[in-house]
């Protein structure tokens, strides 16, 4: 891999964590239970709607923080100069697979494997 191609590699990263970074922050401003007193709440049925807002919104956080744990490690890989390499057998990882997912950890074919064992 190029020193160009991983400056391109490296941009749409940043910009992925920081896009990420953003949904969490809205995220947490949005959740029902980070600014409301819930022992205030006084109207039946209302503490049930905000529970409910707070559980979608610790899903996506989940998924997000994910995300950013993949980003992080691709970012930390490219300093290291071992981005680009599949952890499984050591091969380059096919550069359409990094356009499509930049933080892939895998060549295409042992994604594949591995997603075939979850099923």
């Amino acid at each position: 891999m190029t020193i160009l191609d991983l400056k391109k590699f490296g941009g749409k990263i940043e910009q992925q964590r920081d896009a990420i970074l953003s949904k969490l922050k809205r995220l947490r401003r949005d959740d029902p239970f980070a600014n409301v007193d819930r022992s205030l709440i006084v109207e039946p049925g209302t503490d049930a709607a905000a529970l409910f807002g707070h559980e979608q919104i610790a899903v996506l956080e989940g998924r997000l923080k994910n995300d950013l744990n993949e980003i992080e490690l691709a970012l930390k890989k490219i300093k290291k100069g071992t981005y680009g390499k599949c952890e499984k057998c050591g091969r380059g990882i096919e550069a359409k697979r990094l356009e499509a997912k930049p933080s892939a950890i895998y060549c295409l074919e042992d994604e594949e494997k591995r997603e075939s064992k979850r099923k």
